[in-house]
């Protein structure tokens, strides 16, 4: 199945979305992320009918009609969706828990866990394409009994694709044996619920749900909480899955080891979970840590009393996603850099991107290059209000220096920015503040000294025609004259210039006037020196000029 998901109110594509291939039963045969052109690809397990359905997190989902494939076939379907927001009922704190289901139809607790499973799907399918380069730091942390003091820490770094935090044993397994079991020798091993444990039935089947208010401790949030179901007596999870309100991304999860044995405590035990949507739209676990219990034995000697359990310590096993890159090299995530990207478009040709921009931040000593689309990305450790510009031979063309964009950088978050070439009536307004008249152009250009690349500043430009006007047998002949004079960076601006007009154009520094050069302006181009011919379909001309050394 290849197609293109679109939007139906604008007609634009929609990227960084995922779309499913369900089969008749309505189980999940395939799923993959559209492009940034909304285009996807799909491979059915088998021929027969499936429908495509668009999941976005925090949108409606919406279904195609019944799609039929055969053997060997591949057939295209352009899937066309209403972008409307979802939205959630009501919370109601501390309502009913519903044990065993994923909430009746139209509650809170169902429309929660309709987003949670899309996240915790999209992580799933992340982390078994391989598609991304993770550094990972993890950590071991050992505290002390009481008081929490940090006794040790060991990090160590590891880079490779397809790097997942944890893996945690399949669902059957959690559910005949625990989520702590104890070993010989006082060992005890701890098992974390990864995504595919969460959107397994298993976890469903053995858990109670609730929706819970975020309150003053997570504002702007909403969990899905739960816990074991009451018959259950083995050692379980018990926790929330906490989602932004507005948005409905899922953000993290907060969990506690519950219905513990008797020489562990309940309270200190669980472990966090934090969730990142990355611009491609693609999910991954950002940050986890586990806290566990280091266990000893207090030994009676010569009582004959037997050894008693004791807790020794606390050790928190975790990691951390530092860096993010794709197969190309780009830079996705980074927790030390800032990351700026953005793109370069000519708006005085309709928009079109300007390839190989120079980009920079102004009062950073650092430059970067934009590629053939206009697109552009910077990874550097900076943290603050920075203003971003560019250069680029159209805007030399236009004698035109835009404003700096404004943009707000902090490492470990990503920032994004267009810059552009104004819209040609912005940049005449600029240059000429009294306005142009009619069909007049523009010249601008710097002004140089034979053989000397710096342009010389304090020198006058004179454009200089004469105009016939008047009736047949009273014609007369008038003499018009435009200057400027060219500013610290030797470059001028010269407005009003005719149409249809034989213009001359000189510098006139101290040692002289410099060569003329001779412009007749059309409705399409110009005549240079009345030998050479240029297409002109703006009003903006540059010309270089040159004065004696």
């Amino acid at each position: 199945m290849r197609g293109q998901l679109v939007d139906r109110g604008n007609g634009f594509p929609i990227g960084g979305a995922f779309v499913v291939l369900l089969d008749q039963a309505g189980g999940e045969a395939a799923r993959v992320l559209t492009g940034p052109d909304g285009t996807f690809f799909l491979r059915a397990p088998a021929p027969g009918t499936y429908r495509l359905q668009s999941k976005r997190i925090g949108f409606r989902v919406s279904d195609s009609p019944p799609l039929t494939l055969a053997e060997g076939q591949t057939i295209g379907f352009r899937l066309v969706v209403e972008a409307v927001p979802a939205r959630l009922p009501p919370v109601v704190v501390e309502g009913r828990p519903q044990c065993g289901t994923r909430g009746e139809e139209g509650t809170a607790v169902a429309r929660l866990w309709e987003e949670a499973r899309e996240a915790l799907a999209a992580v799933h399918w992340t982390a078994g394409q391989r598609a991304f380069r993770y550094t990972v730091e993890r950590f071991e942390r050992d505290y002390a009994a009481a008081g929490g003091r940090v006794l040790e820490e060991r990090r160590s770094a590891r880079s490779g694709y397809g790097e997942t935090p944890f893996k945690s044993v399949p669902g059957e397994e959690l559910v005949s044996r625990g989520y702590v079991v104890i070993g010989p020798r006082d060992t005890v091993d701890y098992y974390a619920p990864d995504a595919e444990v969460l959107l397994g039935d298993d976890f469903v089947n053995t858990h109670c749900f609730n929706a819970r208010d975020g309150g003053t401790e997570h504002p702007g949030l909403v969990g899905l909480a739960f816990e074991p179901v009451p018959h259950r007596t083995l050692p379980d999870v018990a926790g929330v899955l906490w989602i932004h309100r507005a948005s409905l991304e899922l953000r993290f999860l907060d969990y506690q080891y519950a219905r513990l044995p008797g020489q562990l405590p309940e309270g200190p035990l669980g472990g966090h979970v934090e969730f990142m949507r990355m611009p491609s739209g693609a999910w991954i676990v950002k940050h986890w840590w586990i806290r566990m219990a280091q266990m000893g034995r207090v030994v009676y000697r010569d009582t004959g009393r037997p050894a008693d359990p004791k807790i020794m310590g606390f050790r928190e096993v975790g990691g951390e996603v530092v860096s993010i890159s794709a197969a190309s090299g780009a830079v996705v995530f980074s927790a030390v850099d800032a990351i700026l990207e953005g793109t370069v478009v000519d708006s005085s040709h309709g928009g079109l991107p300007l390839p190989e921009a120079t980009v920079f931040l102004e009062g950073v000593q650092r430059e970067f290059m934009a590629d053939q689309r206009g697109q552009f990305q910077i990874a550097a450790r900076l943290d603050g209000e920075y203003a971003v510009s560019f250069r680029h031979p159209r805007l030399d063309s236009l004698g035109f220096t835009p404003d700096a964009a404004p943009v707000r950088l902090t490492r470990g978050e990503r920032a994004t920015v267009t810059l552009a070439v104004p819209p040609e009536p912005t940049v005449t307004a600029r240059l000429c503040p009294a306005g142009l008249e009619g069909g007049a152009r523009v010249i601008v250009g710097k002004v140089h000294r034979p053989g000397a690349p710096a342009s010389v500043p304090g020198v006058e430009v004179r454009a200089e025609w004469r105009s016939v006007r008047g009736e047949a047998g009273r014609l007369a002949a008038s003499a018009f004259q435009a200057t400027a004079t060219t500013d610290s960076s030797g470059a001028y601006v010269l407005c009003g210039i005719p149409r249809d007009e034989r213009i001359t154009v000189r510098a006139v520094g101290g040692s002289g006037p410099g060569p003329v050069v001779i412009l007749d302006f059309s409705e399409a181009g110009l005549w240079i020196n009345e030998k050479q011919y240029r297409s002109l379909p703006g009003r903006i001309w540059k010309q270089d000029l040159e004065v004696p050394g």
